[in-house]
């Protein structure tokens, strides 16, 4: 997590490591300890991460489990590191690549 320097001595300045693209790619969550899934949608990507909106009620913290996100025919593993009234935060393990956040970026055209 990068900081940028303040030379007032205030907290230091947040800045994300990598760019968040607004998205709404509908997908599945899997909490692979327990082998359960929730059906929802990306609501905002990076190469590092995305916030996951599950189609449920009521969100419970799960900040820690390890994760499967399964989007485009595509799946990411990670694990949740936030749960806001938004979603579930998720740090993938491995950075998206190049391809990868293209292909799920870019809208797909019906034949």
């Amino acid at each position: 997590m990068a900081q940028n320097f303040n030379p007032f001595g205030r907290r230091p300045v947040f800045s994300r490591a990598d760019v968040r693209h607004d998205c709404r790619i509908d997908g599945e969550i899997v909490l692979t300890e327990k082998m359960v899934s929730y059906e929802g949608r990306l609501i905002n990507l990076s190469r590092g991460g995305a916030m996951f909106r599950p189609r449920l009620a009521y969100l419970m913290n799960r900040r820690g489990d390890a994760v499967q996100v399964q989007v485009a025919g595509l799946v990411l593993v990670g694990e949740i590191v936030a749960t806001t009234p938004l979603g579930f935060g998720v740090r993938f393990e491995v950075p998206l690549g190049d391809a990868e956040l293209v292909h799920l970026l870019t809208p797909a055209v019906a034949a």
